[in-house]
């Protein structure tokens, strides 16, 4: 008797719309579906983007965002994984994190890839005043990972991250349980430095000609997948920048 396949994981994925697909929830889906999960996308915002960058957004409202998750969960299946993108607002961000902190998403690990600017410079994340940090202190505090970029770390931290030595002293006074410091936005070949309290790994990357957006919702989105799937975090990590290379290769050539 054949045994039927095993159901691919589902991954609730929190972030905003860019309707180019180059980054946000229709890439994400993508990432998951590459890492083998299935995707649940709640809207945060929806965004102005095409090839020339992004134009402006419009946020959702709290609570429309919350309805969106309430009416996925109504049903018996609960999501292996969470990971949250582009977030909008500080309200958001708050609400979110309120939710996820609640029954039956709390046990549930979570990524958080902490966007604050689009590839093109445009602000996403309105922050009403409020220092990066404390907009999204919730939401990191309750991660099993964060992926800052080196610039989100600085905003993030207020530290220098002009050295690895530096950006891994930034990285522990995140609140998350682990940080995966992207290396792309330094000279040379990338670096990308997985912090877990005392331990740092570091993983090798390979710079290519070219630039392609949406690599970070990808790489969080996957890391997500493959920790629904039951792997460890720097299995997870690994894996998942197995499958943002083999994008880059393709959207680079």
């Amino acid at each position: 008797m054949t045994r039927p396949a095993p159901v691919a994981p589902r991954v609730l994925v929190v972030a905003g719309l860019d309707p180019s697909g180059g980054a946000g929830l229709l890439a994400d889906l993508e990432a998951l579906a590459a890492a083998g999960a299935r995707g649940w996308a709640v809207a945060t915002a929806l965004t102005a983007q095409g090839p020339r960058g992004a134009r402006g957004f419009e946020p959702a409202s709290e609570a429309m965002l919350l309805a969106q998750i309430d009416a996925l969960l109504e049903g018996a299946e609960r999501p292996g994984a969470v990971k949250t993108g582009m977030l909008g607002g500080v309200g958001l961000a708050r609400a979110l994190a309120a939710r996820l902190a609640a029954p039956p998403l709390a046990r549930v690990p979570l990524v958080v890839d902490p966007v604050l600017l689009a590839s093109s410079g445009a602000p996403l994340l309105d922050l009403g005043g409020a220092p990066p940090a404390e907009a999204l202190a919730p939401l990191l505090a309750r991660a099993r990972l964060a992926t800052p970029n080196l610039p989100e770390l600085a905003a993030l931290t207020g530290e220098d991250v002009s050295t690895d030595e530096a950006a891994i002293r930034a990285a522990r006074r995140l609140p998350s349980r682990a940080v995966l410091v992207k290396g792309g936005h330094r000279a040379g070949e990338p670096v990308d430095l997985l912090v877990e309290g005392r331990r740092v790994t570091r993983l090798l990357g390979r710079r290519r000609a070219g630039t392609a957006r949406g690599t970070g919702c990808r790489l969080a989105s996957a890391i997500a997948a493959r920790l629904a799937r039951g792997e460890g975090l720097e299995a997870a990590v690994r894996g998942a920048k197995r499958i943002v290379e083999s994008y880059l290769d393709r959207a680079l050539t």
